[in-house]
């Protein structure tokens, strides 16, 4: 009879540990979050450099919400590197849910020669934001994933054209 009580006793204990188990592996090895480019905006010319902004929405798989601690990128159009940088403050994300991360980036003019005139005539233009992005946060290590987003982005949100 004791035999029978502790096979159940250690059945249960079973139950329970197995999925607090697997929980706790989850949050050692979260999901690569993913990242896209939303939006890139021009803030400021001066005689040097170009000043712009870069949106990135940054999407958590994770059932428990992390921090983006750091991104580091680097920032290519038309196949031209033109910035190359690292976010300035870290980014709370919740469980499955997306959040905002802003990329300050300045750029002097000598890497954007060859694509001015091609800006001003182009309705979009070929974008290759590549890095890393660094997470942490309440029951998630930090850890750091490479990520690589290619695509098109509308010049006229640059404000470019007429």
């Amino acid at each position: 009879m004791r035999s029978f009580i502790s096979r159940k006793r250690s059945r249960s204990l079973l139950l329970i540990l197995i999925p607090a188990l697997l929980a706790s592996c989850a949050m050692i090895n979260p999901q690569r979050p993913e990242v896209n480019l939303t939006g890139l905006q021009i803030r400021e010319a001066t005689l040097s450099h170009l000043n712009m902004v870069a949106d990135l929405t940054v999407f958590n798989p994770n059932n428990v919400a992390l921090t983006v601690k750091e991104v580091d990128y680097t920032l290519q159009l038309e196949g031209v590197n033109v910035a190359e940088g690292r976010s300035l403050a870290p980014v709370e994300i919740g469980a499955n849910e997306s959040g905002q991360v802003q990329l300050r980036i300045a750029t002097a003019y000598w890497d954007l020669l060859s694509l001015v005139n091609q800006m001003q005539e182009m309705d979009d233009m070929a974008f290759t934001l590549s890095g890393k992005v660094r997470i942490g946060g309440y029951k998630i290590l930090n850890k750091t994933f490479p990520f690589s987003k290619e695509g098109r982005i509308d010049t006229r949100t640059l404000g470019l054209r007429r």
